[in-house]
């Protein structure tokens, strides 16, 4: 009786072997690279704009990387900012990082923020809404000679 259960035994492993199918041997498939592109925005809309140039009460902005900060208290200095945004979008470069953050209030509320790409190949604000990038401005040359001196003012 024993060896019947061995047979069948046997006999179960032999089928199990034959019908396992091992993986193909392929070699992986590289994981997609997020390929760096340019971001485009629309310009923001010149209501915007406006309405920060007769109602903005605060300019906050913070550099990321020196050691300096820009406040705005002043609606006659916020208008001179302001004076800095192109009417044209901006194409921002891929791999390009802002250099600062802007955030422009009415009576203590954010309602408009921008970050700040200032390097050799952009000049712009890129303008969120919803906590997301919506719109973009190129700057003016009076906005370039502007953070050119803000920045040239740091002490090395």
């Amino acid at each position: 009786m024993i060896p019947h259960y061995l047979l069948l035994a046997a006999l179960a492993i032999t089928l199990c072997a034959c019908n396992a199918k091992s993986a193909p041997e392929t070699a992986a498939e590289p994981a997609p690279t997020a390929q760096a592109t340019q971001a485009s925005y629309p310009s923001i809309p010149a209501e915007k704009i406006a309405y920060l140039g007769e109602n903005a009460t605060y300019l906050d902005g913070i550099f990321y990387h020196l050691p300096i900060s820009m406040n705005q208290d002043n609606l006659d200095q916020i208008r001179a900012t302001l004076s800095t945004i192109a009417a044209e979008p901006a194409t921002i470069p891929a791999g390009a990082k802002p250099i600062a953050h802007l955030w422009f209030q009415v009576n203590g509320k954010n309602v408009e923020e921008a970050d700040l790409y200032f390097q050799d190949d952009i000049a712009a604000y890129v303008w969120y809404e919803n906590g997301k990038p919506a719109y973009s401005n190129l700057m003016t040359v009076a906005g370039i000679d502007f953070y050119n001196s803000i920045i040239n003012s740091v002490p090395k």
